[in-house]
């Protein structure tokens, strides 16, 4: 049930829409979905640590809703949460938790050449990053997604989000995605309604593909077998991008998934379970 957050401003002013959350409290890495119910204007705002989150309407036109995200890196704390509608002066400010979590350790062991790349790969790995950085920092393109997202593939999970990770006996960056059992040359479906944005093989990721779904939602889809899309193309929810492999950095064959939202970096389990609200 959501819990509406209406009784809780620490400063309002004027009337306005219904305003409600799945819960007042997040994880690091988590997630928070927002409705927005009976405003009419399409100028209404809602700005969550710094930027502005787009809200995408219902088929009835009627409610609003959008993702609340806090990066996997971000400080626990208190953070606010403002909605306004300019053209009628609403305004009303809302406080939201992010709560620490202790994700847990991974120990891997791999080639030392994919642990510490001699100064060719380095300069691969550096240009590979600009490609991938330069997707974070175009503005939101207009909603494709619709609806709940689906695992792209159905197998065990195998490496959880979060989790800091010792590789070879020391310490590398967490894990920002979830890897996926799977079979070699198994297909891997798009979880949601998107364009391709990056389709590339990288040192690290391997074959690659970035989806833009629209609203500042990627998802990331690494260590691919064979890439079936390309950059540009507009592929529907379940559509097939790829198969699974152990190309780039990868004891095995397996999917990285990961999910960034307005630049923040998110269990995609979670997107799956808030998303399944917004299914008719």
């Amino acid at each position: 049930m959501a819990l509406s957050l209406a009784a809780m401003p620490f400063e309002s002013r004027s009337s306005g829409p219904d305003v409600s959350f799945s819960s007042d409290a997040m994880v690091r890495g988590g997630l928070i979905l927002l409705r927005v119910q009976g405003c009419e204007s399409d100028d209404v705002q809602v700005v969550w640590m710094g930027k502005e989150i787009p809200l995408v309407r219902d088929r009835e036109g009627t409610l609003r809703h959008g993702f609340l995200a806090a990066d996997l890196n971000r400080e626990p704390g208190v953070y606010p949460v403002a909605v306004r509608d300019p053209s009628s002066g609403f305004e009303k400010y809302f406080e939201l938790r992010v709560n620490d979590r202790d994700y847990g350790v991974r120990k891997i062991r791999l080639p030392r050449a994919k642990v510490e790349p001699d100064e060719a790969s380095l300069r691969r790995v550096k240009a590979e990053a600009l490609a991938v950085n330069a997707l974070w920092k175009a503005e939101c393109r207009p909603p494709e997604w619709e609806g709940s997202f689906w695992m792209p593939v159905n197998n065990e999970i195998v490496g959880a989000f979060g989790q800091r990770s010792i590789i070879n006996k020391k310490k590398r960056s967490p894990h920002t995605g979830v890897d996926i059992r799977g079979k070699t040359g198994a297909p891997v479906r798009v979880s949601n309604s998107g364009t391709v944005v990056l389709a590339a093989d990288h040192f690290f990721t391997g074959k690659s593909v970035y989806v833009d779904h629209g609203s500042c939602i990627f998802s990331m889809y690494f260590h691919l077998d064979q890439i079936r899309v390309e950059e540009g193309e507009q592929i529907e929810k379940g559509g097939i991008l790829g198969s699974v492999g152990a190309t780039g950095r990868a004891a095995g064959p397996h999917l990285h998934w990961g999910v960034q939202i307005n630049g923040a970096r998110v269990n995609p389990l979670m997107l799956i379970e808030l998303s399944r609200e917004l299914d008719p």
